[in-house]
């Protein structure tokens, strides 16, 4: 028993030491400025206000669970939910921006149809009740939970890969008598391009290590170092997120010297 608490013990240690820190503080920023935004029902920031939401409840909940762990150490109290909202709840919601930019890009006048809030808010309760449900199995079903996040991880991947390749090829198309992109083409494919950046570098580890398990179940154990990196790269999503939408926004928070350094060449 000893020796499985240590190994808990230093699983999880590098994601409670990074991610929190700096996913807390970023998630209530990008919170804060979306919900006193005027209009944001009206766009596909209603997405981005629910993964920064998720973010931050993983942050909280992911350090609940592991002082509850160090203070009753056990092998149920090492299953930890919090898991969920990054394995499901985030890859799900950047699925959902990913569909809304291919549909805002190849197909507008279908999109304008769909520009509703309702719609959005409804989609956003589905990833809610996935999300719920995908930590009860967490908590209860942790074998079946693995092949569930496996076959979710593995269609978010294709589908964003696929609203990746479609946007590119409409943006290759130019406008009538050659005239340039229309803004808002390109600032579709920077949020679709990116969020398929992060997905693979963030949730393509975990679906390897769930396939590496699925095909030689006695090569790692349950907590392997493997494991430990996997889930810190998985979790550092809640960081990043929260920091391209405030730079996509021009909302990261600089230094005074800097931006005085920024104002003086721009007068210059």
């Amino acid at each position: 028993m000893k020796i499985l608490f240590l190994e808990i013990l230093y699983c999880y240690l590098p994601t409670i030491i990074i991610v929190p820190p700096l996913a807390i503080p970023a998630n209530a920023l990008v919170i804060s400025l979306l919900l006193f935004k005027p209009g944001i029902c009206c766009t596909s920031e209603i997405f981005t206000l629910q993964l920064a939401i998720f973010d931050l409840f993983f942050c909280f909940i992911i350090l609940s669970e592991y002082i509850r762990f160090l203070w009753l150490p056990s092998v149920e109290s090492a299953n930890f939910v919090a898991w969920s909202l990054s394995q499901a709840g985030g890859p799900l919601l950047l699925c959902l921006l990913s569909l809304d930019s291919y549909i805002a890009v190849c197909h507008p006048l279908v999109f304008l149809r769909l520009k509703v809030p309702r719609l959005r808010l409804s989609m956003c309760f589905v990833v809610n009740v996935v999300t719920a449900l995908s930590c009860l199995l967490m908590k209860y079903s942790r074998p079946l939970r693995w092949k569930v996040i496996m076959v979710l991880l593995c269609c978010v991947i294709a589908i964003i890969s696929t609203c990746s390749v479609l946007i590119l090829r409409s943006l290759r198309q130019t406008g009538p008598g050659g005239k340039e992109l229309h803004p808002m083409k390109r600032r579709a494919f920077k949020i679709v391009l990116t969020s398929f950046v992060l997905v693979i570098v963030h949730y393509s580890p975990s679906f390897c290590e769930y396939l590496l398990r699925a095909s030689l179940p006695s090569l790692l154990g349950p907590y392997s170092a493997l494991t430990s990196v996997t889930y810190t790269v998985l979790s550092l999503s809640s960081v990043a997120q929260p920091l391209y939408y405030l730079k996509r926004t021009k909302k990261l928070p600089c230094r005074r010297g800097s931006a005085a350094e920024t104002k003086t060449v721009t007068t210059a």
